[in-house]
């Protein structure tokens, strides 16, 4: 099965019932006609609201972010991870957050070119590339106008451009690889280890491999790593890595004791317990266990080798898998149920009404992550619910797949 987005090619059409959903049908275009209309009408909501909010700063993050950048212009590169310098140049700058540096120093080569542009065009250049690399690695070639359309509209996008955050390089990188893993298995292999600028992200994606057998793309990811390792030392300086690594304890540290003012931004399993009131001893320990139950599902999911469906899992599974997440890394999870519908549209099948409204769940939760006012997981639990519907899928194609009688040998 290629990771594309096409029109059904045939197969068995179920009957039409009440609880049956052809994505190809009247009853459901109409509502996801609805649902598109909804959407439109909350980013325009949420742009309203953020534009009359006060706030100093339009695109949320994207103000730090240039900071990071023009830092590198008066700075050495390992100081970036001393939170002190930073904050002194930010104050500077005009930004009187505390926004402390902790990625991989592979980020910095992402940053450097925005360093040379005043702060609007660089942010708007970010949001744009990225924006557009997203929508591809969504849409693909083989686009259809109405997948673009609801990518476009998803409240994760809204909320994504609004937060000035790079989400869309991180969904880029994890679904364009994916998309290229069948075609082009050393360059998906280069996507991944480029992922590696966020490694959070990047916890499952060995496994899927491993259990697809992907040699090439692991061979390149692996090259792509190494080779980020080194040009970042050569342009930022050797001890840029040795000062990441020295600064993680600390920014860590400082993490936990802050946290609780952004716990409600982040869909996580270990966010959920600290919320509800779970010791960080007991709580991390879930998480944990949270990350190997994930693991497992992608590599039973990536060996029965239903690529696109096993896909939109382990994007379902990273969000449980991972204890730092934000709603600002979520469009994947768009990606993940609009492959879900294109899935079932092509092999000709149905959704029943419990899968439909999973799907309209996942892609809905998300919007109460920044309002912080539903004391209740519904994220996480609409992540589950997707993962489960997403296994239960790949279960009855693999069952119906060994249900077909071998053909009987010529005689």
């Amino acid at each position: 099965m290629t990771l594309t987005s096409g029109r059904a090619e045939g197969g068995p059409v179920a009957t039409p019932s009440l609880s049956s959903w052809h994505p190809g049908g009247h009853k459901f275009g109409m509502l996801a006609g609805v649902l598109l209309l909804v959407f439109g009408i909350y980013s325009v909501a949420y742009w309203v609201a953020t534009l009359t909010s006060g706030a100093p700063h339009l695109f949320g993050d994207a103000f730090g972010l240039w900071s990071w950048a023009r830092f590198l212009d008066t700075h050495p590169a390992s100081e970036i991870y001393d939170p002190a310098a930073l904050h002194a140049t930010q104050v500077a700058l005009g930004f009187d957050r505390d926004f402390s540096f902790a990625y991989p120093p592979t980020f910095l080569l992402v940053l450097r070119p925005m360093g040379l542009l005043p702060c609007g065009i660089a942010i708007a250049a970010m949001i744009a590339v990225t924006g557009a690399l997203y929508l591809w690695a969504t849409v693909g070639r083989e686009w259809r106008f109405s997948l673009l359309l609801a990518a476009i509209v998803a409240p994760t996008t809204t909320m994504t451009i609004v937060a000035g955050q790079c989400g869309f390089l991180t969904a880029a990188l994890l679904i364009g690889g994916f998309r290229l893993v069948d075609r082009r298995p050393t360059l998906a292999g280069v996507l991944f280890g480029l992922l590696s600028y966020k490694p959070q992200f990047g916890l499952l994606v060995p496994v899927a491999l491993l259990a697809a057998r992907l040699w090439s793309c692991i061979a390149g990811a692996i090259v792509t790593v190494v080779a980020l390792v080194i040009v970042t030392s050569a342009l930022f300086g050797s001890t840029v890595w040795p000062s990441w690594i020295a600064a993680l304890p600390a920014y860590s540290h400082h993490f936990a004791a802050e946290s609780s003012g952004v716990l409600h931004l982040m869909p996580t399993v270990l966010a959920t317990l600290l919320q509800f009131g779970v010791s960080p001893a007991i709580a991390g320990p879930m998480q944990w266990s949270a990350t190997i139950a994930a693991g497992v599902i992608v590599w039973i999911s990536f060996r029965f080798g239903q690529h696109e469906l096993a896909v939109a899992g382990l994007v379902a599974a990273s969000f449980l898998a991972t204890p730092y997440a934000f709603v600002y890394d979520m469009p994947t999870v768009t990606t993940a149920v609009l492959w879900v519908i294109a899935e079932r549209r092509r092999s000709g099948d149905s959704f029943g009404s419990d899968e439909v409204l999973v799907l309209m769940l996942a892609m809905i939760a998300p919007i109460t992550l920044p309002a912080g006012a539903v004391h209740f997981p519904l994220v996480a639990v609409s992540l589950v619910l997707l993962l489960v519907v997403i296994l239960r899928r790949i279960w009855s194609l693999r069952s119906r797949a060994l249900a077909v009688p071998a053909l009987p040998e010529a005689a």
